[in-house]
């Protein structure tokens, strides 16, 4: 967050020393271990060269792509709602703005369900293509048309679906937040991208479009690299991923 501002900067060993206070007591009160969540590939990246730091960079410029395809959804998306009078601080028409942005993105999940769960817990499912079924939390374990995320088109489907659930979600008044829905659509992007260019390690194409998505939206670019990499078990991609937050950056 302190990355967010130069001004912010005089304040990161702060900000550091909570984070750690806080992770040490919500891990020990819920008998964690402090370890990264996910598996992106049976194999870790064991060294990046100079090459992988342009191709992040590459990779970060069609985040920010994809990044502005989104922003120019929500606009029209709030638009709508706000000529339907749905969206003010009084709230007086919560219920209807609650019931439209619901019957969207329950109606794209019903054909894509991967849309549907937590951010946090689907970046590994899309960066690994594990079948749906192995959602622990799914019920019933496939959608109407029994979709996968297999494929370069149902990859790249299924991460513009998660964009237009994130922007509906938003818009309707929910709770939660929109960064880790976010990395989990730049995941499916990145593992789309592997399709067209297999000689990209999967879990780098996926850390680096999360990164670079992410960041058009929240300019978070330390912040971001930092949490994408140690959740992942990844701190060797950490120069790649950041190329792809900063190339985007400055882009934007």
């Amino acid at each position: 967050v302190c990355s967010s501002d130069l001004e912010y900067f005089e304040h990161m060993i702060e900000a550091i020393f909570c984070g750690e206070v806080t992770l040490c007591v919500f891990r020990s009160l819920s008998r964690l271990p402090i370890k990264p969540i996910w598996t992106l590939s049976e194999t870790k990246i064991a060294e990046t060269n100079p090459l992988h730091i342009l191709m992040g960079a590459m990779i970060g410029l069609l985040g920010a792509f994809a990044a502005y395809l989104f922003a120019t959804l929500h606009y029209s998306v709030m638009a709508v709602f706000a000529k339907c009078n749905l969206v003010g601080d009084d709230n007086k028409n919560i219920i209807p703005r609650v019931f439209l942005g619901s019957l969207v993105f329950i109606v794209i999940g019903m054909f894509i369900p991967q849309t549907l769960f937590w951010g946090e817990e689907m970046v590994e499912n899309f960066a690994t293509l594990a079948p749906y079924s192995e959602i622990p939390w799914a019920w019933p374990k496939h959608g109407l048309i029994g979709f996968e995320n297999v494929g370069f088109w149902n990859c790249l489907l299924a991460g513009f679906a998660k964009l237009v659930c994130i922007s509906f979600t938003v818009a309707a008044g929910f709770r939660g937040g929109f960064i880790f829905p976010l990395f989990a659509a730049g995941s499916a992007f990145g593992r789309a991208l592997v399709y067209i260019c297999p000689f990209i390690p999967p879990q780098m194409a996926c850390l680096c479009f999360a990164a670079g998505l992410n960041v058009a939206i929240t300019r978070t670019s330390l912040a971001s690299t930092l949490i994408l990499c140690y959740l992942s078990g990844e701190p060797n991609a950490i120069s790649a991923v950041l190329a792809s937050s900063r190339s985007e950056e400055h882009t934007s």
